[in-house]
């Protein structure tokens, strides 16, 4: 591992006590979490680590404007994701490109899945992680299509909603888990989380959740 990435993986080790918390914080959540930070701190394939830490802030501060269509999707979809609209998503990808626009996506819905899993729990937000530096990997995958979407993916569900940035894919897949489910325990009706909730109680939040949240995916 480089030298940035082990002094981020050292420094989201200390984080993500869940002090204070009213029940205990299963640990592989504790560790997604970790991963997710030091994934942020790291250079993306569009953007870099300072430009990925912008666009986590504008998500957490809503301090994004008109002029910056990333930034204004990014504090839309984590503060009213209802309010996201196919006109804003065509405007962020006319304004810096459809892989600029899955790997914002992505940046943010790990965000906000870490944050809100610290809200429910009255723990405050970490810290966002100080940005490595480098340079983006530039890797995109070619021969996708838009399959009545606004990004090219394959013709498949969800999953495979960020398959244009296959690193960006490997870590929100990685997220899943401990958050939800893996993608091969979405394929069990009897998948049943010990100790937690089995495959209908997991569902019936998530139903409620994507409701609540007027989901138009």
């Amino acid at each position: 591992m480089p030298v940035d990435g082990l002094r981020s993986t050292v420094y989201a080790s200390t984080m993500f006590s869940f002090d204070g918390a009213p029940v205990p914080v299963r640990d592989d959540l504790k560790d997604a979490h970790r991963a997710i930070w030091v994934h942020f701190a790291q250079p993306g394939q569009v953007f870099d680590a300072d430009q990925r830490r912008s666009i986590l802030e504008s998500a957490r501060n809503g301090t994004s404007s008109n002029d910056d269509p990333i930034g204004q999707l990014a504090s839309d979809l984590y503060t009213i994701p209802a309010e996201v609209t196919g006109d804003m998503v065509r405007t962020a990808i006319a304004s810096a490109g459809e892989a600029a626009v899955v790997e914002a996506v992505s940046l943010v819905s790990m965000l906000a899945a870490v944050d809100n899993t610290h809200r429910a729990l009255g723990a405050d937000l970490e810290a966002l992680p100080e940005p490595s530096p480098g340079d983006p990997s530039g890797t995109v995958e070619t021969g996708l299509k838009k399959c009545r979407t606004h990004v090219p993916m394959p013709r498949s569900s969800i999953t495979v909603a960020l398959d244009l940035l296959p690193v960006e894919n490997e870590a929100y897949a990685a997220a899943c888990g401990p958050h939800y489910m893996t993608f091969e325990e979405m394929g069990s009706p009897r998948f049943e989380r010990c100790p937690g909730l089995n495959r209908a109680q997991l569902e019936t939040i998530a139903s409620r959740t994507s409701l609540f949240q007027e989901c138009f995916y």
